[in-house]
Formats: structure tokens, C-alpha cells, sequence
């Protein structure tokens, strides 16, 4: 790693940004009786500021339309991020100055919204709360002229059975869309934080890098490889999660204790589905983490911390034999608070000993960063990554899936070629690209399941799979894509397919065809045809290929352009190589 990262240090003004609204409110306190903490804090009228991170960078989205491109305008221009999540709604109010940004105010709301994944419903109360921040964040974005909002919300709606209620409230009276967000667009907005913060600090972390944000919820994990995002996925590990599960236990070294073994299991799961290759670098945030790090190294001021795992053994065999109240003092926060800290910690003492991490990084910042940096001017925009992201998430899937990798690169090659240069009948850009790439990649995946049925079975992990920078739409037509790769082409009665938008239908007929076309031409999986070329003539559409023996490949043409035909009116066939 190399390292030129500038320090919180004469950077802000009050302990965190320039121009920063210092406003109490109410701690979220605990009871004294043990490790029980009342359930929702009010929001006041004005709100209270937070730790957070540094932050990133920042453009801007209407909040009616937030898959808008980030604006490449060069005018300053003032945005709102929001982030509700388990423990607090919280928000960015920030002024963009081309790919500068400045935090004018860092707002949050505790609000207690546990029982969204405790009970799988959230409260009255809880749901009052979320409509009075968000009722304050608004207020607070006018007084700055903002009408740019994106507004997301995590695991607690995640789970929540009657989520859309409360997202149909805040609609309502506050005029600001939620989106709950999934497991693959939360780490995508964590990559795109990280991203902009080494960009900031001049760092590069080179090899395998595993990204962990550790939430009260849930925990986003991501392996970057290449400094691409190569693999994301949602753990169900959170630390008011964990302390819901053991909050019962009397005895605090059995709370302690039980916590410890969990997370050793935790770690185990996690990095042992990891995809092959090893971690170079452990990096690890969250709110908690954070915290971890302000005792552990009292007085630092980096932008890119680290925590030695020695020191966060020692603190928790420390922490283990005390009661919730010595816990509590120790820490210097409330008995809440404290004991949220040891879910975190040991998460992260066991990560370091399974992979074998000298030590840990800490980036300090937050969800809020991401969506911050997905509205640069030139940033790709919410649930958006670059084809190179894209196509390494569909390599990982291959490995992951024991597929060959040779044979899928070279059938997306070929499609992609075809489509590059059939353009005059489908019309389709380099996004819809992409996704016949991705699709061609992933197409053999389900024979990991069972290979007669393989076309259904890769169409059901890919929309299993957490896959970030696609939509939840594209999601569907990649699956889709690769599920018509072979077989029956879509029909009345395939209901999925018949649940698409019609353009997407379309989109989906045309990509299926072609990919169609391409795993027609390697059906020996040999990689024997490399190269193709496309030419219209008499009414079809004529596959030159650089090889004289094609009589395979044209019975396997013959079988599976019946689609391509249906679709454009073309019938396919292959040309051999002319004799010299």
C-alpha cells in the first residue's frame, strides 16, 4: 500500500466539517439494569450532528428520478444524501464545486428501527420517527435551496413487511422517494466511497481487497480485485442485530463470550465463501468500527486508520470480564453503545486470524460517501458499474460456478462480435451490449446444478446472485438472456418473461438470438472458431468463419438460428473459408 492520505487536521471546523450545525439532542441512553436500551429516540426539531467520515465527493440527482447521470455542470450546486438505517436516519447536505465537495451540515435522527428485522414489522413509533426526520432533513435542505435528494434505506425496510407503508408516508407528506436498497447496490455505493477516499488520500491498495461495512443490521462485504468489484454479498451480521440475539443473557461474560464464538463462525462463513485467490488487504468499517478506533487510537486523526488485531484481542479479553456498566465506563459511552461494540470487534479478531491479516484498515467513511460519489460529474450513477466491473462479476460467478472460463470468453466474444456487427437490425447500444457479454459469460453456470435443465438453472442464480452495478431490471434480462441461450425461445406461457416491460422483452428476444447464434458456433467447446464475420445477403445473414471443415458447426447453426430468424427475419447461415 501507498500511503499520502491527509489527516482530519485542520480540515474542519468543530470536530468533523466546515460549517457544521453543533445541535443537541438526547442520547439513545441505556438502561441501567443491564443490556437493554429504550427503543426509539425522538427526533427534535432541529437535528443532531454525528461522527461520520470525512467524506467523499458528490454531484447531483433528483430525487424523482434517481438514475439520472451525474451532472457535468462546473457550477456549484447543493445536494441532500439520506441513509435511514437501523439505528438512525442520517444526511448529507453538501455543496459540489465540479469534484469538490463540502459538507455544509451532517444530520442525524436516532430512531430505533430493530423491530423491522426483530419482528419483521415496523412500529408505529418507529415509522412516526422516520416521517419527522425526514419532515427536519427537508426543512434543513430548503433553508439551502437543495431540490437534489437521493434517499435510501437498508436492511430494517429490507425486512420489514410493511415497509411501504412508511415509504409511501414519507412520500406523502414529505415529498422525498425512498429506495430500499439490496445487499449488491449497498456495497457498489461502499466500493465507490473507498474508491474516492484513496483517490483523495493518493493511495493505492494493490492485490486482493476485502471490503467489509460492518452495520446495526447487516454487513456489506465485497472482494475488489484488479481494483475492480469483483464480488459482493449481504451477511446477516450486524451488531444490534447480535445484541438482540443475546440480549437476554444475565451473565455479562456468557454475553461476551457467545458474541465471540458467533463471530468466529461468522468469519469462517464468510471468508470461506469467498471466491479462491487469498486477501491481501482486510478493510473494515462502520459506525462501530469507527468507535473501536477513537479508544483503541485515542487521538488519531487519518482518513485511512488501521487497528493492529493484538490490540483488539487484548481489548476484548479486557472487555469480557467486565459487568455492562464497567463495560460502559471504560468505553466512555453508554451500556448500549458499548455492548454494540463487541460484535464489531469480534468480527474483526476473527477475520484477522482465518485470513491471516497483519492488521486492519479502517476508511472512515460512511454509505452517505457513496452516494455522495455517485453523484460526481462522470460518475456512473446509482446501481451502475463500468462493463470492466460488470464482466469480472460475471467472470467470478464462472469460477465460482466451476465453469470453464476459456469456453465462456470465447462465446462472448463471438456474440459480441455478431452484435457489433448486425447494429443495422437490432439497434442497440453499449449498454444492451454489456449485458449480452455478461449474459454469454454466465450462460453455463447452472450446469453446476444439474446440466439437462442448465438454461433454467443459470437463470435462477443469477437472479439469486448479488450482482452490483446492474438494476434489478437488467438483472432480470441478463438472467433472461441467459436462460434462452439454448432450448425453447419465450413463450405466452413463460410468465416471467411475460412479466418484463415489452421494450425489455424485445431487448431480451434480440440478445437471446444472438448469444444463440455464438454458442451454436463452439458447440465442440474447443474454441476452434475465434473469429467471425457478418455479412446480409440474399436475404440472410451469412457467419463467414476462417476454417473449411464446418460441417458440425452448420448442423448447429442450422438447430438454433431459428430464433435469430423469428426475431429479424433473417435466416443464418455459415460460411466456410474459401480455398487458396
Amino acid at each position: 500500500m501507498q500511503n499520502d492520505c491527509p489527516t482530519l487536521t485542520g480540515m474542519l471546523v468543530g470536530d468533523r466539517y466546515p460549517g457544521k450545525r453543533d445541535v443537541s439532542m438526547s442520547d439513545n441512553k441505556a438502561s441501567a439494569s443491564g443490556l437493554k436500551s429504550g427503543r426509539h429516540a425522538k427526533p427534535v426539531a432541529a437535528p443532531a450532528t454525528s461522527e461520520s467520515s470525512p467524506a467523499g465527493s458528490a454531484g447531483s440527482v433528483d430525487d424523482k428520478a434517481a438514475t439520472a447521470p451525474a451532472a457535468t455542470d462546473a457550477s456549484p450546486r447543493v445536494v441532500a444524501v439520506i441513509d435511514c438505517g437501523t439505528s438512525s436516519v442520517r444526511a448529507f447536505l453538501a455543496e459540489i464545486n465540479g469534484r469538490e465537495q463540502r459538507i455544509l451540515e451532517d444530520l442525524v435522527y436516532p430512531i430505533d428501527l430493530t423491530p423491522g428485522f426483530t419482528l419483521g414489522k415496523l412500529d408505529r413509533e418507529a415509522m412516526d420517527g422516520v416521517v419527522q426526520a425526514m419532515i427536519g432533513i427537508r426543512e434543513a435542505s430548503r433553508a439551502y435551496g437543495i431540490t437534489q435528494i437521493r434517499a435510501v434505506a437498508t436492511s430494517a425496510l429490507r425486512e420489514a413487511s410493511n415497509a411501504d407503508v412508511l415509504i409511501e408516508a414519507v412520500h406523502r407528506v414529505v415529498g422525498i422517494e425512498f429506495e430500499v436498497i439490496d445487499g449488491s447496490e449497498a456495497a457498489r455505493l461502499y466500493f465507490e466511497a473507498l474508491t474516492a477516499l484513496l483517490s483523495r488520500c493518493k493511495t493505492s491498495l494493490t492485490g486482493n481487497v476485502l471490503l467489509i461495512d460492518i452495520g446495526g443490521g447487516s454487513s456489506s462485504v465485497s472482494l475488489i480485485r484488479r481494483g475492480k468489484l469483483a464480488h459482493s454479498v449481504d451477511e446477516h451480521y450486524g451488531t444490534i442485530r447480535l445484541f438482540e440475539h443475546f440480549r437476554t443473557m444475565k451473565d455479562s461474560v456468557d454475553f461476551a463470550v457467545s458474541i465471540d464464538r458467533y463471530a468466529a463462525g461468522s468469519a469462517r462463513m464468510l471468508l470461506g465463501r469467498l471466491p479462491e485467490g487469498g486477501v491481501k488487504h482486510l478493510v473494515v468499517t462502520g459506525g462501530e468500527v469507527r468507535r473501536l478506533v477513537a479508544i483503541l487510537n485515542p487521538g488519531s486523526t487519518e482518513l485511512l486508520d488501521t487497528l493492529d488485531p493484538i490490540v483488539i484481542d487484548a481489548w476484548y479479553e479486557r472487555m469480557q470480564t467486565l459487568t455492562p456498566k464497567q463495560r460502559a465506563e471504560a468505553c466512555g459511552m453508554d451500556i448500549y453503545g458499548a455492548a454494540r461494540l463487541l460484535p464489531a470487534a469480534c468480527l474483526i479478531r476473527h477475520l484477522c486470524k482465518e485470513s491471516g491479516a497483519a492488521k486492519v484498515l479502517v476508511p472512515h467513511l460512511t454509505l452517505r460517501d457513496g452516494l455522495l460519489a455517485d453523484l460526481l460529474p462522470g460518475a456512473h450513477g446509482p446501481h451502475s458499474l463500468d462493463s470492466e466491473h460488470l464482466l469480472a462479476e460475471a467472470r467470478q460467478l464462472v469460477s465460482r460456478y466451476g465453469g470453464d472460463l476459456a469456453y465462456a470468453e470465447n462465446t462472448a466474444s463471438l456474440a459480441v462480435q455478431i452484435f457489433d456487427q448486425t447494429k443495422m437490425l437490432h439497434g442497440l447500444g453499449d449498454r444492451e451490449r454489456t449485458l449480452l457479454e455478461f449474459s454469454a459469460l454466465a450462460h453455463d453456470i447452472g450446469a453446476y446444478i444439474n446440466v439437462r435443465e442448465r438454461h433454467k438453472h443459470t437463470m435462477y442464480i443469477i437472479r439469486a446472485a448479488d450482482i452490483a452495478g446492474l438494476t434489478h431490471l437488467e438483472q432480470e434480462m441478463v438472467a433472461h438472456v441467459a436462460r434462452y441461450h439454448r432450448r425453447s425461445a419465450p413463450e405466452a406461457h413463460h410468465l416471467e418473461f411475460q412479466a418484463l416491460p415489452r421494450r425489455q422483452r424485445v431487448v431480451v428476444g434480440h440478445l437471446a438470438s444472438i448469444l444463440r447464434l455464438a454458442y451454436g458456433l463452439d458447440v465442440e467447446r474447443s474454441q476452434r472458431i475465434r473469429k467471425v464475420r457478418c455479412e446480409i445477403a440474399l436475404g440472410q445473414l451469412l457467419l463467414h468463419v476462417d476454417r473449411r471443415q464446418i460441417a458440425l458447426e452448420r448442423w448447429s447453426i442450422a438447430n438454433k438460428q431459428g430464433m435469430f430468424s423469428e426475431t429479424f427475419g433473417f435466416d443464418v447461415k455459415i460460411v466456410p473459408r474459401e480455398d487458396e
